[in-house]
């Protein structure tokens, strides 16, 4: 979907520095060609806290601050044909949903005007990577989990789950649930064979609603995104070379799987603008962690 333009400055400035992390100058990227803006975004990872909080809470209660960040703009171009719709999304869930699990990961967070700490429930979802029960999702959703659960499609329970390993400047986490076996395992899409106006589907647990996941549709809507944000601690955690879709999705719909009309994972569901950081409300941004390198970095887990 086209990006709406702000309107030219009434003078040029000089110029200027290139932006650190989570500062709101404009700046030149380095290399060639003209400068691409640079727009401050409110964005908040999508662990989601139970009960439809507030995107503020929702972000706080994962260990992330709701703060404007620097959005580095960088559109690579493809060269494969835009993927054509199939007849019935039903089919492409037919494939998918058995391999999409709802995390719920327990911390305590300690609260320094009250003086004491409280429980939180965290909202994500996982995606099945292996029959014996190896789940990837965002590091954002449990590592701070004192507890992990995680509810396999059309199970009636919950399972314990444990961190294999994370790696948070990826924000990218591998769970094992113990004793399970034959799981339906999630197909990974090729990264470079993505291109911008492919049909996808977002598959989730929002907001934590009973009754199944939930599922949107959109397409890609740009790639290689660069995206700022910042921990509760004030560190900060910059993600590169992100997938960005207009598909619905929401708080709990962290480590959840956007899927291609082949039923393959293009990405993994990972943040959201909230707001463009002048006032003004953003809409239909998210951005996702392209499956090539989710796969890439899982191996070297191993």
């Amino acid at each position: 979907a086209p990006e709406d333009r702000e309107p030219a400055p009434a003078a040029p400035e000089a110029p200027e520095e290139p932006d650190r992390a989570g500062a709101s100058e404009e700046g030149r990227p380095p290399g060639p060609g003209p400068a691409l803006r640079r727009r401050r975004l409110a964005l908040a990872l999508l662990a989601g806290a139970l009960g439809g909080a507030a995107v503020l809470g929702i972000a706080d209660a994962a260990g992330w601050r709701d703060q404007g960040e620097t959005v580095i703009v960088k559109v690579q171009q493809g060269s494969s044909s835009i993927a054509t719709r199939p007849a019935s999304i039903q089919s492409i869930l037919a494939k998918v949903l058995p391999a999409v699990a709802s995390i719920r990961a327990t911390s305590e967070q300690y609260d320094p005007y009250q003086g004491y700490s409280t429980q939180v429930v965290a909202q994500g979802t996982g995606v099945v990577i292996t029959s014996s029960g190896d789940v990837v999702t965002n590091a954002h959703v449990v590592e701070r989990a004192s507890s992990i659960k995680v509810s396999l499609e059309g199970s009636t329970g919950s399972l314990p789950a444990s961190v294999v390993k994370l790696d948070r400047g990826a924000d990218i986490a591998l769970l094992h649930v113990a004793g399970v076996s034959r799981l339906t395992v999630a197909n990974f899409a090729d990264s470079a064979k993505t291109v911008v106006g492919d049909d996808v589907i977002a598959i989730g647990y929002a907001l934590g609603l009973s009754g199944g996941p939930t599922v949107t549709d959109g397409i890609v809507s740009a790639l290689g995104r660069e995206v700022t944000t910042s921990s509760a601690d004030g560190s900060t955690v910059t993600l590169k070379d992100m997938l960005q879709t207009d598909a619905a999705i929401n708080p709990g719909n962290s480590g959840g799987p956007l899927v291609n009309s082949s039923g393959e994972v293009v990405a993994i569901n990972t943040a959201v603008a909230s707001s463009a950081g002048n006032g003004a409300s953003a809409q239909n941004i998210g951005f996702a962690i392209p499956a090539s390198a989710v796969e890439k970095l899982v191996k070297s887990f191993r």
